[in-house]
């Protein structure tokens, strides 16, 4: 079989500076050599690629993916995942996923979703029924009884059955019970809210789960062989995922440096997802200013409550922006993704995540880089095979018409990625050589 041979790379390997001059050998799923220009020899039969210095960096990683969620029909929905009907749904999935793979994220770690979804996709994809990026599969979110995610509570009157992408228990052994029955269905990864807060409100300091329902939810994962993630928020509830062992600690607006040392202690990964906390706080505010009333699903109190609550989400938001780059240096997997497909957060903007942490937050890029890149794949424990671009490793490779160290941005306009690979093969080809469609 013929290899494919990239020549003159830039070589952005997921975690180490840029290295012009490089050569790297594509040979059926894997990555075979990878060298100088000079040390490696192409065959007769190769498809050798001359990128004349364009960038060759591995596939890129959304840890924090819900691929149900769409704003077209939100407004209208009593709960997350009942926007729509489960076939209608599917096919919102099925683009969410299309735009992810279109942006070259060619793994995607995903965040509750409804119906089985996540799954769904994963088979297909596995099966060749479409084409998409790798799937970890996630569970829908096992929260308590009116907790703030409980949509119940401003919809209870309507006496909707169905829940939506909400599972609602009490007590260790429901959380147990129902996180085994979810990752049987097929789930790789089960979730848990173990706070209130980000975003729609400040992340108060109350009880969502105890410890003895988190450590019972985590002990059920890790006892099927499965990863679990929790939208944790709070100060305490940062320390108690990071002492029960959870995997993705999502959000952690209220983290300090005691939470830093109990995630580093811990080992967990984590998901800031600051894009969303950004926008939707700049949308409340100017919904507020213009006067439009909010549903009892967000803040149905009056401005002076309106605005005291938005104030203290924004303060959260400073706090974990003030906060991530002393996580980043003392070595936090920290990883991207962010809850694309609600309100002012559109699928496909994943790059302005990516920005933001650079240009605002003061993230070095190549940081940021491996955030999306070898921390991935180390998160769910695929960091052997994916992740960077080195033998023996599959081949998730993109080809991007531009420095991303130079300028993060560049890889917002997918016009710029001129190759999207996944496991050997190209998904997107648009390097105007011989073998393209």
């Amino acid at each position: 079989m013929s290899r494919i041979v990239f020549r003159n790379a830039n070589l952005l390997d997921g975690d180490q500076p840029l290295r012009p001059g490089s050569s790297v050998v594509v040979e059926e799923q894997r990555i075979s050599a990878v060298g100088a220009d000079a040390s490696i020899a192409a065959r007769p039969d190769d498809r050798v690629v001359d990128l004349e210095g364009r960038t060759l960096m591995p596939g890129l990683w959304s840890c924090h993916f819900h691929t149900c969620f769409s704003n077209w029909a939100l407004a209208s929905a009593p709960l997350l995942g009942l926007e729509a009907q489960p076939g209608v749904m599917a096919i919102v999935a099925q683009k969410n996923i299309t735009t992810a793979m279109d942006c070259g994220f060619t793994s995607l770690v995903c965040s509750s979703s409804a119906y089985n979804l996540d799954h769904a996709l994963k088979v297909a994809i596995t099966g060749g029924l479409i084409s998409g990026p790798r799937i970890w599969a996630c569970t829908r979110e096992m929260i308590s009884p009116g907790d703030q995610a409980d949509g119940s509570n401003s919809s209870w009157y309507m006496e909707v059955g169905n829940t939506g992408l909400l599972r609602i228990c009490s007590g260790p052994e429901a959380f147990r019970s129902a996180i085994r029955e979810e990752l049987g269905r097929g789930a790789d990864i089960a979730k848990i809210a173990a706070s209130m807060g980000h975003g729609v409100g400040p992340a108060e300091e109350l009880e969502s789960v105890n410890r003895a329902e988190l450590a019972a939810a985590v002990d059920a994962a890790h006892g099927r062989g499965k990863k679990i993630r929790a939208h944790a928020a709070s100060r305490r509830s940062i320390i108690d995922s990071a002492w029960a062992g959870v995997d993705i600690i999502d959000h952690a607006d209220r983290m300090d440096t005691e939470c830093i040392d109990a995630i580093l202690e811990a080992g967990s990964s984590l998901a800031p997802t600051l894009l969303f906390s950004q926008r939707f706080l700049a949308f409340l505010q100017g919904m507020l200013d213009q006067g439009v009333a909010m549903g009892a699903s967000f803040i149905a109190e009056g401005p002076a409550e309106r605005q005291r609550r938005i104030d203290e989400g924004r303060a959260d938001f400073e706090n974990i922006c003030s906060v991530l780059p002393e996580a980043n240096r003392a070595g936090m997997r920290i990883v991207v993704g962010d809850d694309y497909g609600v309100t002012s957060l559109p699928h496909g903007d994943y790059m302005d995540e990516l920005a933001l942490y650079v240009k605002e937050i003061g993230i070095p890029p190549l940081d940021v880089i491996r955030w999306a890149t070898k921390h991935g794949a180390e998160t769910v424990d695929r960091g052997d095979e994916l992740g960077t671009v080195e033998i023996g490793k599959l081949a998730d490779l993109l080809v991007v018409d531009g420095d991303p160290i130079a300028d993060i941005a560049c890889l917002k306009d997918r016009d710029n990625l001129l190759g999207i690979m996944k496991e050997g093969v190209f998904y997107k080809d648009a390097l105007g050589v011989p073998g393209v469609p």
